[in-house]
């Protein structure tokens, strides 16, 4: 039973690290060109072998009602990797989650700019946030995972 129990895991772990290898790794991101925390966002997401295409504007907030990010949940810098948007200091893993569970929404969302957040590092310290989803048909918004 041990041994069925370890196969069983070890596939479901594979089909996972699979699927993770898989997803889009092509991103689109609208920027105020003189934002230095969404350049380190850049770096981060790079880092992790993300291939970014930078749009610098003025004007983020045109792109960002564009692509329906709700005044409530904006921050600094827009994304859009797979369909989804991406708005602000998203971690990788939420990314990632994102496009594996691919749920009926119009991307995620971490309001403001909180501290520990990718981009928003400041030594050990870590603000506890929530990351969104929304949808821009519907206007709903709802808890997608709290870090």
């Amino acid at each position: 039973m041990k041994i069925v129990l370890i196969l069983i895991l070890n596939l479901g772990f594979g089909t996972a690290a699979y699927a993770v290898d898989v997803i889009s790794k092509e991103i689109t991101m609208y920027k105020n060109p003189e934002c230095g925390c969404c350049n380190k966002w850049i770096s981060y997401l790079k880092k992790h072998n993300f291939n970014v295409t930078e749009i610098n504007t003025r004007d983020v907030f045109a792109e960002k009602k564009r692509l329906g990010v709700p005044e409530k949940l904006a921050a600094c810098h827009t994304a859009v990797i797979d369909g989804y948007v991406v708005e602000g200091h998203a971690t990788i893993r939420d990314i990632k989650r994102l496009l594996l569970l691919r749920p009926d929404v119009t991307g995620i969302a971490i309001p403001g700019m909180p501290i520990g957040s990718p981009g928003m590092e400041q030594g050990n310290t870590k603000e506890k946030y929530n990351v969104m989803t929304f949808d821009k048909n519907t206007g709903n918004t709802e808890v997608f995972v709290t870090h």
